[in-house]
């Protein structure tokens, strides 16, 4: 991929990052409501099973041919709801706890992604400003 796809891609990633940070504030704000089930997002797990089906790596030496990489900016992001049972009598089956773990893992995944954003952003204005000389 090169670089502006690169950055496209976790462009995606970081918008996928931020509707899971809203899910889980609202799991979070719902702890209490009886009936409520938590919501999430499937994305990386997607892209994993994607990344898996191809075992033999392609090489495209034509334009027309099939671009496996391509195929992988169009998977697009799941939202769903667990239904599984819970162990409260209200029916609920948000556990605080894990939801506040799963709020600092996407913190620090969102973080490390926007920082190789800037780092790439970073590596194509030196580039531009070092070609004009």
């Amino acid at each position: 991929m090169n670089m502006f796809k690169t950055i496209d891609f976790m462009g995606t990633l970081l918008d996928v990052k931020l509707k899971r940070h809203e899910l889980i504030s609202n799991n979070l704000a719902n702890v209490d409501t009886p009936g409520y089930k938590r919501y999430d997002i499937s994305f990386e797990e997607l892209l994993k099973s994607k990344l898996n089906k191809s075992s033999i790596p392609l090489a495209t030496t034509h334009d027309k041919h099939i671009d496996t990489k391509k195929q992988l900016m169009d998977v697009k992001p799941v939202i769903y709801r667990e239904e599984n049972h819970s162990f409260r009598n209200d029916n609920n089956n948000v556990d605080i706890d894990k939801e506040m773990v799963e709020m600092v893992k996407n913190t620090l995944s969102y973080n490390i992604i926007s920082e190789q954003i800037s780092k790439n952003l970073k590596l194509l204005q030196t580039a531009i400003s070092e070609g004009r000389k």
